[in-house]
């Protein structure tokens, strides 16, 4: 507020005037003065939050450049940590990789050679390859004496290789084994050849023979496992190859015989064998066979006979020990009489029989128990009377009272199968000038075949049929 000199406010026409009167000096600033004070402090408050915005730009600034550094650290320190893991994930998929492939590799080699013997294959080949090429060199073939042993000893582990993998794979091998082994012996002789020619002196055999030896070491070795191998996987066990292995050490025709069965009608070996043994053996092959059974009871008969011997030499035996011929028959006990020959009567006893039983064929393919007799040797016979010639069975023990009944009820019971055999062919509408075969009547009547030849002329004539006679 502007103060003047006097209490009376200045008038002008009556009315307060802004301005002081002519002549009067107002006492303070200036209005201009207070103005510009006032700019000029505004103008400080001004620049000071100018500055102040500044500073805080700048700090802003810093604050956002610390930050976008510390992001950039941080980005790189993460992609440097993103980096490493990435190496070492691939490092450690290497190393994975790496002892996979080896793992893999050993595996591979050791199925077609264990590692205990890769220095002996090793070995062989560096003293093969070695021994041909410089044999073929010192022959003079130049550099083609490297080919030498690429074309023997690669083309011997290249069939090795093949033949591996095949009994791998249970393919056919045989003939592949067979190349291998013929490969590896004429790598062999070009190599024992070579250092022969080279040198004839006992030393030059010598290095010949070992170059040889070398050669062959690795595909004897190779042989031993693929052989090992092979039983490792074949379904048999080691006790049943050995079986099979005896028994075609000691029945080579049965054992083939079983093979050609097994292979036409797809059964087990097992089942072929038992059946062609018991065609041969007419038995199973855990039963005793027809040759068992006949040595046993041989056996039985002398044990009877040097039982029932009172010890002296001249002795009559009157009886005879009785052992049945089928199984179904009971052994019975001999009853042995011994006396000793002289001119005075002898005791009546009962007729001595064989003391095996004859069991021949009956009616309806059965089979019927005949005890032949024995006749004793006192007195002479006449000569027995000429028989028909007939359909007949022939007993080698003679002929009595007791055998003729049997031997005439056998040929009827044979004559009526055969009349069977033709009618039912009569039925079915078949050709009697074919069938029945005489083959077949035979094996139907357990008899020769001329024997049954006669039977069926004799069923066929009453049905007015003659067969032509065989030349």
């Amino acid at each position: 507020m502007t103060t003047y000199s006097t209490e009376t406010p200045p008038t002008h026409n009556g009315h307060p005037s802004a301005e002081p009167p002519y002549g009067q000096v107002p006492i303070g600033p200036s209005p201009q003065r207070e103005e510009r004070r006032r700019d000029r402090s505004t103008e400080r408050a001004e620049r000071r939050e100018d500055r102040r915005q500044d500073r805080e730009e700048r700090r802003k600034d810093r604050e956002h450049r610390r930050q976008m550094k510390s992001d950039e650290r941080d980005a790189k320190l993460a992609r440097k940590h993103q980096k490493r893991e990435t190496r070492e994930k691939f490092r450690s998929r290497r190393r994975k990789d790496r002892r996979a492939a080896w793992h893999n590799a050993q595996v591979k080699i050791a199925h077609h050679m264990p590692l205990w013997g890769l220095p002996v294959v090793a070995v062989s080949l560096i003293l093969g390859w070695t021994g041909q090429a410089s044999a073929a060199a010192a022959l003079g073939m130049g550099m083609g004496a490297v080919g030498v042993p690429v074309l023997t000893e690669g083309m011997t582990l290249t069939l090795a290789g093949l033949t591996g993998a095949a009994i791998e794979q249970k393919s056919p091998h045989r003939w592949l084994l067979r190349s291998t082994v013929i490969t590896a012996v004429t790598a062999a002789a070009i190599n024992a050849a070579g250092h022969l020619i080279e040198d004839h002196s006992a030393a030059g055999a010598y290095r010949a023979g070992a170059y040889a030896l070398a050669s062959l070491a690795a595909v004897v070795l190779w042989l031993v496992v693929m052989r090992s191998k092979k039983a490792a996987l074949s379904k048999q066990s080691a006790e049943e190859a050995d079986r099979w292995r005896r028994l075609s050490r000691r029945h080579p025709v049965l054992v083939r015989r079983a093979r050609r069965l097994a292979d036409n009608t797809i059964v087990s070996m097992d089942t072929a064998y038992e059946t062609v043994w018991t065609r041969a053996n007419g038995a199973a092959p855990d039963e005793p066979s027809i040759r068992e059974i006949r040595a046993a009871r041989r056996a039985t008969y002398r044990r009877s006979l040097a039982e029932s011997w009172d010890g002296r030499h001249r002795w009559i035996r009157r009886g005879t020990p009785s052992v049945a011929a089928v199984p179904e028959a009971a052994e019975a006990e001999p009853e042995t009489v011994v006396e000793t020959a002289s001119d005075d009567a002898l005791e009546e006893v009962p007729a001595p029989v064989l003391p095996v039983a004859l069991v021949v064929p009956g009616a309806d393919g059965g089979w019927v128990v005949h005890r032949v007799p024995v006749h004793p040797l006192t007195a002479s016979r006449p000569p027995a009377e000429a028989v028909p010639e007939e359909a007949t069975t022939r007993f080698p023990q003679g002929e009595d009272a007791v055998s003729d009944p049997v031997r005439e009820q056998v040929a009827d019971d044979r004559l009526e199968t055969v009349r069977a055999m033709v009618a039912e062919v009569l039925d079915a509408g078949g050709d009697l000038m074919k069938e029945p075969s005489a083959r077949r009547t035979a094996k139907r009547l357990g008899c020769r075949p001329g024997t049954a030849r006669a039977f069926l002329a004799t069923a066929l004539a009453e049905h007015g049929i003659t067969r032509p006679k065989r030349r």
